[in-house]
């Protein structure tokens, strides 16, 4: 009896722990289970137990932050440490003490998105190119107002940018002739830039597509 007894508690010794996966195979699991961009099944893994929170937090590399998750900003940072990705087009605030706030956390971005904003927060991008060196895509999409300092400010503050969205501004507050010196000097400057998106920008001519495809 006592013999049975021991083995029935191998047996549920066995079944708690030994049939546990390692990191590594739960890693390879999340690669399979998407090929796409869309992490939502991290949600419902996470819930599972601590051991699958802990890996899907490191699975997040993209957040959007709203109005409504900018309490929990510091909590977000600190439980996803390997984010690459920042969409705050959708925040209606302050965009300047915004990205202030989040230069102060140690994030490794290569993507920023700035979008349907009324401008681009230049002092705002002014501190968070200082701490934050790694952006490779700036989107500045659907901007109210786009200023010829705000190419300057570009090239000044992420020279290692590879992809450029200015696409549909409102209107500019800038000479038109100014806008394009600036743009020039920016093709110029950036020596990894792949793709740049002026759709919407009604000054574009030949010539200037010319001097475009030639940079």
């Amino acid at each position: 009896m006592q013999k049975t007894s021991c083995n029935s508690s191998q047996q549920q010794t066995l079944s708690s722990t030994d049939f546990d996966l390692p990191d590594d195979c739960w890693e390879l699991i999340f690669q399979l289970l998407t090929d796409s961009d869309d992490h939502s099944y991290l949600k419902s893994l996470s819930v599972f137990s601590k051991q699958l929170l802990s890996l899907t937090n490191h699975h997040k590399f993209s957040l959007t932050i709203s109005n409504q998750t900018l309490p929990f900003l510091p909590r977000f940072f600190q439980r996803f440490t390997n984010l690459t990705s920042l969409d705050i087009s959708s925040y209606y605030g302050d965009q300047n003490t915004l990205l202030i706030q989040i230069s102060r956390f140690p994030l490794k971005l290569s993507l920023l998105n700035l979008s349907n904003q009324p401008t681009i927060p230049a002092n705002g991008l002014r501190v968070f190119s200082l701490k934050i060196t790694t952006l490779t895509s700036l989107i500045c999409s659907n901007i109210g107002s786009i200023y010829s300092t705000d190419i300057n400010l570009v090239t000044d503050c992420f020279p290692l940018l590879q992809e450029l969205d200015l696409s549909y501004p409102a209107k500019f507050i800038s000479h038109t002739n100014r806008f394009l010196v600036g743009v020039e000097a920016l093709l110029l400057t950036l020596f990894n830039l792949r793709k740049f998106n002026l759709s919407g920008h009604y000054y574009i001519n030949n010539s200037f597509i010319y001097d475009l495809f030639k940079s």
